[in-house]
């Protein structure tokens, strides 16, 4: 059975507002994301970082697996101390995945690369370093993703991607020059006017995207990274987890 994941920064309704301050504590939430059927989290570094000690011996103690751990740490070297802070969550965690993003600067492509070589280093040995292709960064094209990872020769080093994009045929290409490399993927679907929706509101693109990763044969993991309300002036948790439970289903319905 795939490993489905809830990103805990689904919930939190400042993960783009100035400071990112938490508003949550994520210990409160874990025996519902249990219950639900959520294999484990993708913790957003906030909710470790800027946690209380006491926050953080409940996460590690609740025994429900922090498999990701989400860092928004850049790879320039100046930005390496906090690249650092999430290695260290990793191994108080235990996490099997850290989730991070390169940088959007194509001139410090190189220093980008060495850097996350050097973090790799000082990781557990069996923990995937997920690059998360994402827009707004070098990792952004097909290509320039392709080249990047043919420098990173550690096999831990491995993608994310967003598959119920609307141009399934960069999901299609996303494959055939990443391959293997593709490991995990974040579940947000979005209308034709950016809005994030439930999938349910876009059956025939979601099985097709899903149909494209079974055929080039991806058996990696899932989170649940956004859902319908996030973002709305009247968002709330509630609201939100009702809406990752219907994405959940509809995952388990479709996939599995």
């Amino acid at each position: 059975m795939t490993d489905i994941y809830i990103c805990t920064v689904l919930l939190e309704k400042n993960r783009w507002a100035k400071g990112k301050q938490p508003t949550y504590l994520v210990s409160e939430w874990i025996s519902r994301f249990q219950e639900a059927g959520f294999a484990g989290i993708e913790l957003w570094e906030n909710h470790a970082l800027l946690a209380s000690e006491e926050e953080r011996r409940q996460l590690k103690e609740s025994g429900f697996p922090i498999a990701i751990f989400n860092t928004y740490a850049g790879f320039g070297a100046a930005e390496m101390a906090a690249a650092q802070k999430a290695a260290e969550m990793v191994h108080e965690f235990g996490s099997a995945g850290v989730k991070f993003n390169l940088g959007r600067e194509q001139e410090r492509r190189t220093e980008y690369i060495d850097n996350v070589l050097a973090w790799a280093q000082t990781l557990p040995a069996d923990t995937r370093l997920l690059c998360e292709c994402h827009a707004g960064t070098i990792m952004e094209n097909p290509p320039d993703a392709q080249a990047i990872f043919a420098a990173w020769e550690d096999p831990r080093c491995q993608a994310i991607v967003h598959p119920f994009e609307r141009d399934l045929k960069k999901l299609q290409t996303w494959f055939e020059l990443l391959g293997e490399r593709i490991t995990h993927a974040h579940v947000q679907l979005r209308d034709e006017n950016g809005a994030i929706q439930r999938l349910f509101r876009n059956p025939k693109l979601v099985k097709e995207a899903l149909h494209i990763m079974r055929e080039e044969g991806f058996r990696g993991t899932f989170s649940i990274e956004f859902t319908e309300g996030t973002g709305k002036p009247d968002e709330n948790k509630e609201d939100l987890f009702r809406a990752a439970l219907d994405d959940l289903d509809f995952m388990r319905q479709t996939w599995e």
